[in-house]
């Protein structure tokens, strides 16, 4: 990882990490790590405090892009969907734009389809491999433990709730969305330029520069308490549980990973990351460097719960009640995710979410973990077991993208929504 000169700007308020770290909260979190994941964290104050500083920092780059095309009067007058002008572009590349027209567009594409030297092909084959040898279990772990125990941290979700993105009836749209992406950026060889993870990365990067734009304007938005919307911080925080908290959550669940792999998974993430305009340079680039931004985000996270975080935890799970089937169906697959978020989701934040009890389901999960730790050991020493583990996994998690779109194109635009 790059060694940054230290800053000397003081930690903003909703950055608690100096004081927690010592807290019984934290050395409890910091010996779970070690349980789990085989290393104890010690981050360095010079990571620590690039954190504490990009939350007031941005994509400056997508910003850009995003003025250009959305508010450039001259733009607009020859652009007549920027939101298609955008789709074609990302899709045919840098070649297809007018530099005259939109100048900022063309250098953000010809920088995203320039592969950086640190990128490795073989690392981002094996790092699908790994997520599609998972299956259904590394969505439930991103679902049930990073997306709605991260709830707990109500500065996090700010622009969630301002734009109603995961609450009522848009919950189960964007769950489902995030999924697609999700799906999207895993897919062997789906990060080349052109391709549909790589599309969905870069379209995702230009949405949330709109978002940003929209909520830096509002009256409520508070800069000093939550730094600027969809910030660095935020977003690299994101990036780490796509990666790490999958690992974490999996683990959970019996799956084990050597360090080649869990390498793998987080250069596939950096290199996302690159694409959607975050700051590569500070994500984590093995097991130990994961496990110190794993203990960085627990500890340096308020467990501050707001009206808006209860909201949002509650229309997590009542989405599953949304899914297509029949509704003892749909009532299924609720107790399903609640189980394995009582499994998942340590007990003080279940508490201050106010994430319902499961009444001993919680522990199923639990108790299917010996057997997946047998198949999954079984795996490595018959490689055809693996291949087909590998191909079966992949399969369950195209069935739950597919189920939950319904054939519905995903366009990952912005919908100009605003609940306050």
């Amino acid at each position: 990882m790059t060694d940054y000169k230290k800053t000397q700007q003081p930690h903003p308020a909703r950055f608690v990490f100096s004081t927690e770290r010592n807290t019984f909260r934290a050395r409890k979190t910091a010996f779970g790590l070690r349980l789990l994941l085989g290393h104890y964290p010690s981050p360095s104050d010079t990571l620590v405090d690039q954190i504490a500083a990009s939350y007031h920092r941005a994509d400056t780059v997508g910003d850009d892009v995003a003025a250009e095309l959305f508010a450039d009067p001259s733009v607009r007058q020859q652009i007549n969907n920027p939101h298609d002008y955008l789709r074609r572009a990302v899709e045919e590349g840098s070649d297809s734009v007018d530099a005259s027209l939109t100048p900022a567009l063309k250098k953000m594409l010809q920088e995203a389809e320039t592969p950086p030297d640190w990128l490795q092909e073989d690392k981002l084959e094996l790092a699908c491999r790994v997520i599609h040898r998972c299956g259904r279990f590394a969505m439930y772990a991103l679902g049930d433990l990073a997306l709605l125990g991260g709830y707990a941290n109500s500065d996090i979700t700010k622009p969630l709730a301002f734009t109603g993105a995961l609450n009522g009836n848009s919950s189960f749209d964007r769950v489902s969305e995030t999924t697609a992406f999700w799906f999207d950026v895993t897919a062997c060889g789906g990060l080349k330029p052109g391709a549909k993870g790589y599309c969905s990365a870069v379209k995702v990067r230009v949405m949330h520069a709109l978002v940003r734009q929209r909520l830096k304007q509002h009256a409520q938005w508070d800069s000093e308490q939550w730094g600027l919307p969809i910030n660095q911080g935020d977003s690299l925080a994101t990036n780490v549980a796509f990666s790490m908290l999958m690992v974490t959550g999996a683990s959970m669940l019996g799956w084990r990973f050597n360090d080649k792999e869990i390498d793998a998974v987080l250069h596939l993430w950096r290199y996302v990351a690159r694409l959607m305009g975050d700051d590569w340079r500070l994500l984590p680039e093995n097991r130990q460097q994961g496990v110190d931004w794993l203990f960085i985000i627990a500890a340096g996270s308020r467990i501050n719960p707001d009206k808006d975080s209860m909201v949002l935890a509650e229309s997590y799970l009542n989405n599953f009640l949304e899914v297509p089937g029949n509704r003892i169906y749909q009532r299924f697959v609720y107790w399903f995710h609640r189980a394995y978020a009582n499994w998942l989701i340590p007990a003080d934040i279940r508490r201050v979410l106010n994430i319902p009890g499961a009444f001993g389901l919680g522990l199923l999960p639990g108790l299917q973990a010996p057997f997946i730790r047998l198949l999954d050991t079984t795996a490595r020493l018959v490689p055809a077991l693996d291949n087909w583990l590998q191909r079966f996994g992949r399969r369950g998690q195209q069935y739950i993208v597919s189920s939950r779109l319904q054939g519905r194109e995903v366009t990952f635009a912005d919908k100009q929504t605003l609940t306050r």
